[in-house]
């Protein structure tokens, strides 16, 4: 067993050099509980760890912003996160959570892994396989 602790931009610029992370995704800050991710349109949204069960990542989406709670209302957010995710089959969305199955995410890069344990906390990530 393994474990690998990563800064935020650290995991950023993996996810980059790989390709994921979309269009959409304009900017990524870490914040102390989350990331705070610009996306098109320029709405900040807040997404924060809900859980991790069996290598599926839950992530809830939210912002106390007036752009946001006025683009949520004409339904853009929920249009930002589908066109965020249409390219990647191991996401999927209900209302403001996502859930990223991350073993089947690594599955389609790296043979013989799985992740057992994934957390986001205080600026850093930290994976245990």
């Amino acid at each position: 067993m393994a474990t690998l602790n990563f800064t935020i931009d650290e995991a950023l610029d993996i996810l980059r050099a790989n390709s994921i992370g979309g269009e959409s995704l304009k900017k990524i800050k870490a914040e102390q509980d989350g990331l705070l991710v610009t996306v098109a349109g320029g709405i900040s949204v807040l997404v924060r760890q809900e859980s991790f069960v069996q290598g599926v990542l839950k992530l809830s989406i939210g912002s106390k912003s007036w752009a946001y709670k006025m683009a949520d209302t004409l339904g853009k957010i929920d249009e930002k996160l589908d066109e965020a995710i249409r390219d990647y089959p191991f996401i999927r969305r209900e209302d403001k959570s996502l859930f990223i199955d991350l073993n089947e995410a690594l599955r389609t890069r790296v043979k013989g892994i799985q992740i057992k344990d994934f957390k986001l906390q205080d600026r850093i990530v930290k994976i245990e396989v």
